[in-house]
């Protein structure tokens, strides 16, 4: 697989990673207790759901930050970071494309896509660093013999899509960090150096007399 087909497969995984991350963002199931088989209480980062059922769902938007448990408002903070950051990235990516031909010198667009990748880099660890947490405190949870069961929670569908995005960002800037460093550009190949066809021998012009 050559360096194009290595970056095409990175900004798709990249793109995949930000549309998998807005939805765990907006979905309100980071924490589920489940009061009964039919009663279920979402958590989420930005509201609050009760579930009946197929009878019935309330939600609500949390009134105060002091509802909202600790390691979810700074999830909230940390996925927001994540997205314009990603946004951000794919920016830089498109500017640094040679396709596009925004940037004349070749060196200058493979340092800003090497920018790019260290930006997908780190949201994936930043995702990372969220999933990881509010996992742990959910295990927690569930190994804590002092909390009755209703009160349990569990690992919601936002949770692991969480997980998905932040792996599919670091497969997504590895790729194009390998692509870029280990992969011959393509625009360099078959292309005369200076002192290839271009030059000629001098013409000479012989007046016979």
């Amino acid at each position: 697989m050559g360096r194009q087909e290595l970056e095409a497969a990175s900004f798709s995984l990249i793109k995949l990673g930000s549309l998998v991350a807005i939805i765990s963002c907006g979905l309100p199931s980071w924490h589920v207790m489940k009061f009964s088989e039919e009663t279920n209480l979402w958590e989420g980062l930005w509201i609050l759901c009760e579930i009946n059922g197929l009878k019935s769902q309330t939600c609500r938007w949390y009134r105060s930050h002091l509802v909202v448990p600790q390691d979810l408002q700074v999830s909230r903070v940390l996925v927001v970071i994540c997205i314009i950051i990603t946004w951000l990235g794919l920016l830089l990516y498109m500017i640094g494309d040679e396709r596009i031909a925004c940037v004349s010198n070749v060196n200058n667009a493979k340092k800003i896509k090497l920018a790019a990748s260290g930006l997908f880099l780190g949201v994936g660890l930043l995702l990372l660093v969220s999933a990881s947490w509010v996992t742990h405190n959910v295990i927690l949870g569930i190994t804590n013999p002092q909390m009755v069961f209703p009160l349990k929670p569990e690992m919601g569908a936002s949770l692991y899509l969480s997980w998905l995005s932040s792996l599919l960002f670091l497969l997504g800037g590895v790729l194009l960090g390998g692509a870029l460093l280990c992969c011959e550009d393509p625009t360099k190949i078959d292309q005369p150096t200076p002192f290839e066809g271009s030059w000629e021998g001098p013409s000479v012009l012989y007046i016979w007399s």
